[in-house]
């Protein structure tokens, strides 16, 4: 093999052994970047269900304040009542 032969083949193995470390860093990118996927779907399925669990208890909230203004009302016309007596 002549010593340009050579030469080349060496420049093609550097070429092909760096091609090779550039797939395989974006084979990892791409990995990372699927497990970031799916932790960010798994978080955005816990914040759906918290926001579930949290409009659950804003209406038991807004039920019972409804439930204290309806008793404060019969108590307010029970104590007119009796200021009237």
């Amino acid at each position: 093999m002549t010593n340009d032969n050579h030469d080349r083949l060496s420049r093609i193995e550097a070429i092909v052994e760096s091609n090779a470390k550039s797939i395989e860093g974006l084979t990892n990118d791409i990995a990372q970047m699927r497990r970031d996927r799916d932790s960010m779907y798994t978080l955005m399925s816990e914040l759906t269900s918290k926001m579930m669990e949290l409009t659950g208890k804003q209406i038991s909230t807004y039920d019972i304040m409804r439930n204290l203004d309806d008793r404060q009302a019969q108590l307010i016309e029970i104590i007119k009542s009796l200021a009237n007596k």
